[in-house]
Formats: structure tokens, sequence, C-alpha cells
């Protein structure tokens, strides 16, 4: 009896509580207008993305952090970064070419992007061979687990390298490895 007696003064009261919310809540639409004009001007200059290098403007990559790589036409803060990150894990860049080793980047990208770019071999941050330990090799995407084994495993047996010619008598050293890695290593 109670339940329905608070049912009926609910259905009775509904209209009246609605209506309160809807007394006197107009807004003017000129003033309206202006608000959004604001707003909007306002949000769109929050959100602007960084402003394109001029054509003509060239970036050395061994040097850009992401900031400059996103003034680049077609490169976004994720592509800056994930460019950043892999020219660390290389030591830096030795050929514009590498760009299209870094993940997403594709040759339409790359094409818009070689004549923007520069490459600074005096950059590059070697490893010295006959020095470097295995986690420091680890980073460097050019050489698989077994090839690094190889190389500290070959170096520990018969002593430090002297050339090129010294790595490529490890078995699982193949031409092309060698050339990939050639730049980036030194031997004292």
């Amino acid at each position: 009896m109670v339940i329905m007696v608070i049912l009926i003064l609910l259905v009775l009261a509904a209209p009246y509580f609605f209506q309160q919310f809807r007394k006197d809540r107009t807004v003017d639409p000129h003033v309206l207008d202006k608000d959004l004009a604001l707003l909007d001007n306002t949000s769109r200059n929050a959100l602007s993305h960084p402003q394109k290098a001029p054509a003509g403007t060239i970036i050395e990559l061994n040097t850009a952090d992401t900031s400059h790589l996103m003034e680049l036409e077609g490169i976004g803060s994720a592509f800056a970064r994930r460019i950043v990150s892999y020219r660390q894990r290389l030591g830096g860049f030795y050929r514009k070419d590498q760009l299209l080793e870094v993940f997403g980047l594709d040759s339409e990208q790359f094409n818009g992007l070689q004549q923007q770019v520069t490459v600074d071999t005096s950059r590059i941050h070697k490893l010295n061979i006959n020095k470097v330990s295995f986690d420091e090799l680890r980073r460097f995407p050019y050489l698989s687990y077994k090839q690094m084994n190889a190389l500290i495993r070959f170096r520990e047996q018969h002593g430090e390298y002297e050339t090129l010619a010294d790595l490529s008598q490890i078995a699982i050293m193949n031409k092309a490895t060698l050339q990939k890695i050639k730049p980036y290593i030194t031997y004292k």
C-alpha cells in the first residue's frame, strides 16, 4: 500500500519536477555564437601542430631532436620518436636510406624526406669491437643474438680483431652483415 502511494505521488509530481528545469534556461543566440567562436579559436591554437620547416630547409639526422624532426613534412611525434630511438640503437645514421629501417616508414614517405635531410657521418658513435661487451652489442640492430655471441667468443679464443677481414672468419657473419656494421665499428 505504501509503495502504491509513493508511485502515485511520483507520477503526479514528475511534470512539475521536470518543468522546474525548463524555466528561464534560455540563452541569447548572439552571445552563444560569440562564445563558441572564441572557444573554437582557443582550442585550435592549443592543439595546433608544430610549424613545418620552410621549403629548402635541411635537417641533420644525427643531431636532430624530435621537435626538429617534426618540422619535416610527413613526420609526426610518433615517427620522430621512432627515428630518434632507432638512431640511438644504431649509434647514428650512416646513410639516408637507413630511415627505411624505422618501423612504419615506407618508401613513399622516405622519397618525400630524402631531400629534407642530411647525414653527418662524423656524428656516428662507434663501438670498439675489441672492448665491447655482449650487453653493449645487444642494442645494435644489425647483429643477431648468435652473431653477437660468436663475435665475443671468437675474440676470446683468437685475440683482438684488427680488420674487417678478421670478422669475416666468423662462420655466421655474412658479407652483407659485415658491410652493414663496418661504419659502426672501430678496432682501437
